[in-house]
C-alpha cells in the first residue's frame, strides 16, 4: 500500500508534458508569389531545413495531392519552392491552385494553414490533362458555353455540339447565319437552326432534331466533314469497319485522314461510342 501511495505522488508530480504530446505550431504569416515557372512561399516562423508538407489542389479539376519540401534561407528569409512541372505532375495542368501548408517535424505535424489561392481558376472544370491546352485556346475563342464548361468530360449533346460547330464555322470562315427560322419541332435553339442553315448538321428526320441525344464517333465524323469541308480520301484499314454504318464510312475515312479522329492501338475506330465534350473541343480547336 505504501509503495502504491508513493507511486501516485510521483505520477502527480511529473510534468503534464510527459503524457501529452507537444503541439507543433503551424506555419505563420505565409506569403506566396509566382516567379516565372516557380511558386515561392515565405514562412516567417520557419527554420532552415524545416520540413514542410504542402497540400495542393487544382482549381480546375479539384484534384488533390501532397508533397514535402525543405525550407531554405535566402536574404535572411525562409522559403520553400514548388516548380510548375512538379504541380503538373501532382495534380495536372491548371491556371489556378489552392495550397495549404504545415510543418512535418520529427516530433509531430502541425495543423494546416488556411487556404492560399494563386493564379486564376479556369472557366472549364473536370477536364483530362491531355485536353488542357486545347480547352484554354477554346476558352479564349469563346467556343463553348458555361454549361459545357462545368464538366468537359461529360458526353456532348447534339444541341451543345451545334453551338460549338457554328461558333467554329464563324471563326474559320468569317460568315454565319441568322438561325431565326425554326427548323425542328423539338427545339427552338438558334444554334441548331444555324447549324442546319449552314449545312453542318441535319435532324434525325425532317421534324425531329433530338437536341438532348448524345453523338457517336461516326456521326461526329459526318459533322466534322461538313464543317471543315473535307474531301473524299483514301480508304483506311479499320479493324472494326463492319461496325461503321454504311452512311458514315466515307466520312469516317475523311475525318481520320484529316487528323480529326483516330484509331486505337488495335486499329479499331469504335464508331458507336458516344463522344465527350472535351474530345469534340480538342478535335475542332486544333483546326481553326
Amino acid at each position: 500500500m505504501k509503495k502504491i501511495f508513493i507511486l501516485i505522488i510521483i505520477l502527480i508530480a511529473m510534468p503534464i508534458s510527459v503524457f501529452a504530446s507537444k503541439e507543433v505550431a503551424m506555419p505563420l504569416n505565409v506569403s506566396a508569389v509566382k516567379e516565372s515557372e516557380v511558386y515561392n512561399f515565405e514562412i516567417k516562423n520557419a527554420k532552415d531545413k524545416d520540413i514542410i508538407e504542402i497540400e495542393v489542389k487544382s482549381e480546375g479539376n479539384d484534384v488533390k495531392s501532397k508533397i514535402t519540401k525543405n525550407v531554405f534561407v535566402k536574404n535572411n528569409k525562409k522559403y520553400i519552392s514548388l516548380a510548375q512541372r512538379e504541380l503538373d505532375s501532382l495534380v495536372g495542368p491548371s491556371t489556378g491552385y489552392t495550397f495549404r501548408l504545415r510543418f512535418a517535424k520529427n516530433d509531430g505535424k502541425s495543423n494546416f494553414t488556411d487556404e492560399l489561392h494563386l493564379g486564376k481558376a479556369p472557366i472549364f472544370r473536370n477536364y483530362s490533362n491531355w485536353a488542357y491546352n486545347d480547352l484554354l485556346k477554346a476558352e479564349e475563342l469563346k467556343l463553348f458555353s458555361k454549361e459545357v464548361a462545368k464538366n468537359t468530360r461529360e458526353k456532348i449533346t447534339r444541341e451543345e455540339f451545334a453551338e460549338i460547330a457554328v461558333k467554329a464555322y464563324e471563326i474559320k470562315y468569317k460568315r454565319s447565319a441568322q438561325g431565326s427560322v425554326k427548323q425542328f419541332k423539338d427545339t427552338d435553339n438558334r444554334y441548331v437552326n444555324m447549324a442546319y442553315d449552314l449545312g453542318i448538321m441535319k435532324g434525325k428526320n425532317r421534324e425531329k432534331f433530338a437536341p438532348r441525344d448524345h453523338i457517336t464517333r461516326e456521326d461526329y465524323a459526318i459533322v466534322i466533314s461538313n464543317l471543315f469541308k473535307l474531301e473524299k480520301s483514301k480508304d483506311l484499314k479499320i479493324k472494326d469497319a463492319k461496325k461503321i454504318s454504311n452512311y458514315a464510312r466515307d466520312y469516317v475515312n475523311n475525318a481520320i485522314n484529316g487528323g480529326y479522329l483516330n484509331l486505337d492501338e488495335k486499329n479499331n475506330f469504335d464508331p458507336k461510342r458516344e463522344i465527350t465534350r472535351e474530345e469534340v473541343i480538342s478535335s475542332i480547336v486544333r483546326h481553326i
